[in-house]
């Protein structure tokens, strides 16, 4: 079954995939190469093409991180076991308050 001709065109301009081109065909995801190849199989780095990413000096950043100060680390088996038996909506409400959540003016405490 062949697509008709005006689609035919338009399929034309879309990029090709590997399940369309030849059996040889390497698409890629532009990350470039950050060494070579040797003859015996293994890689070496080039070290002048590694990407080395610098933080910027963040000693007077003002902003804060998007997670509370108030949260404290907790044994996960144990917690959601917990959460299944006990967790009722009030309870819920509750905790998301107590952890920074906001009060909705249609919402009951």
């Amino acid at each position: 079954m062949q697509p008709t001709a005006p689609l035919q065109r338009s399929l034309r301009r879309l990029a090709l995939t590997t399940k369309q081109g030849p059996h040889n065909y390497y698409k890629g995801n532009r990350t470039g190469a950050m060494g070579r190849h040797t003859k015996w199989g293994g890689y070496v780095l080039d070290y002048t093409k590694v990407r080395t990413f610098v933080c910027p000096d963040l000693t007077d950043f003002n902003m804060t991180p998007f997670v509370t100060e108030k949260r404290y680390r907790q044994d996960k088996t144990t917690d959601i076991l917990q959460l299944r038996k006990t967790l009722t909506p009030e309870r819920y409400l509750r905790a998301w308050k107590f952890f920074g959540g906001e009060q909705k003016s249609h919402w009951r405490s």
